[in-house]
């Protein structure tokens, strides 16, 4: 595993991930209990599974001596959120592409972003759409003299911080996360072991195709995508899933409306199967909840 203990002691300074931590608290929601490991908690504006996403990437820029860091994401981008304090933390040049308009009202995330430091490129479509092409990314970042970072921190990089989580990993049969590109599965999928299982809660509507990719890739563990109560569009917050989510906030848990709720939902689904010791992955975005009429948000 990757040596991150500098880049720790800048972003993440009083951070203990130990297994006695804290981190990882029992909940009871509709009547049954679980437990949950808040990586939201771990800082109030690079929270939950997003720092350990960059991490790789931080290490590569640092070794690459490249000049800044450029990447992608939406306009309630819990990526961008988390590089923009990150950057600022290491004092380091940031930019990013995100689809839409200068015209356009800024959200309260890119307000945070532009407040770190970190410089907004807008563009249209058909130059968003450029960021998965991967000879496009390296001639950007030799013309930008930047390490240019996938949306969402994906990539072999962003799954190399989730090693600091795997003891936290080791008393459960399942671990549950949700997913968006996949990195962070993959990450923790990377430290479990033969006799756990993986289920994935996958907030996208991709066809199988991130299914097909980890399912491919050989990892020790075995790799489940979990049924979900709903077919639901990324970002579509039903109102079932309003509902759960004001059921676990009465409940002490607060989710997010976009990766969260679906993993809370698909794992209560599931409870009518035989019961096994499971781990439920919060990976943060709670700030998304500011783009959701109705839902408080007051950790900054």
């Amino acid at each position: 595993m990757s040596d991150f203990t500098h880049l720790l002691e800048r972003l993440l300074p009083t951070t203990d991930l130990s297994m006695g931590s804290g981190l990882i608290a029992r909940h009871n929601v509709r009547g049954l209990d679980f437990e949950c490991l808040h990586l939201e908690q771990i800082d109030p504006l690079m929270s939950g599974n997003k720092v350990f996403k960059l991490l790789g990437h931080l290490q590569a820029w640092e070794e690459s001596g490249r000049s800044s860091l450029i990447s992608f994401g939406g306009r309630w981008s819990n990526h961008l959120h988390a590089l923009a304090f990150a950057a600022q933390r290491l004092n380091i040049p940031v930019e990013a592409w995100v689809l839409g308009y200068p015209e356009q009202p800024l959200t309260p995330t890119l307000q945070d972003c532009i407040d770190a430091g970190m410089r907004i490129r807008f563009c249209g479509r058909d130059q968003y759409a450029m960021r998965y092409d991967k000879v496009w990314r390296t001639q950007l970042a030799v013309e930008s003299d930047a390490w240019v970072i996938p949306e969402g921190g994906d990539g072999p990089e962003g799954w190399e911080g989730f090693g600091l989580l795997a003891s936290l990993f080791e008393p459960y049969d399942e671990v549950w996360v949700a997913a968006g590109t996949g990195t962070t599965a993959q990450g923790i999928a990377e430290q479990l072991r033969s006799d756990q299982t993986l289920v994935v809660v996958n907030a996208v509507q991709d066809q199988g195709a991130l299914e097909a990719q980890l399912k491919a890739a050989s990892y020790l563990p075995e790799i489940r995508f979990a049924h979900q109560p709903e077919n639901l569009r990324f970002g579509k917050l039903s109102p079932a899933l309003r509902e759960l989510i004001a059921d676990a906030d009465r409940a002490g848990l607060m989710l997010d409306p976009v990766y969260t709720v679906r993993l809370l939902a698909a794992w209560l689904m599931a409870q009518d199967t035989e019961p096994r010791r499971s781990l439920l992955v919060h990976s943060g975005g709670l700030q998304g909840r500011r783009g959701v009429s109705g839902l408080r948000y007051s950790t900054l």
